[in-house]
């Protein structure tokens, strides 16, 4: 049987087998899979969130920002 290539824990850091039937990959262990879960949990770390300066430019319309602006059709 060949040898598992190795991968680096995004968490901790160390080298491992990259075993793809481990259910804690690409975490070397539990405890660092709960580690990164809790930093998600916790805002520590998330995804860039896209701001555009131009409204003209936005995908979705603003909410309205009072009742007076809701519209029931």
């Amino acid at each position: 049987m060949a040898s598992l290539p190795e991968i680096q824990c995004p968490t901790c850091r160390k080298h491992f087998p990259a075993d793809i039937q481990a259910p804690t990959m690409p975490f070397c262990s539990m405890r660092c899979k709960m580690v990164d879960l809790n930093q998600w949990f916790t805002e520590e770390i998330g995804l860039p969130a896209h701001t555009c300066d131009d409204p003209e430019q936005e995908d979705e319309p603003q909410p309205p920002s009072s009742p007076k602006e809701w519209r029931f059709d």
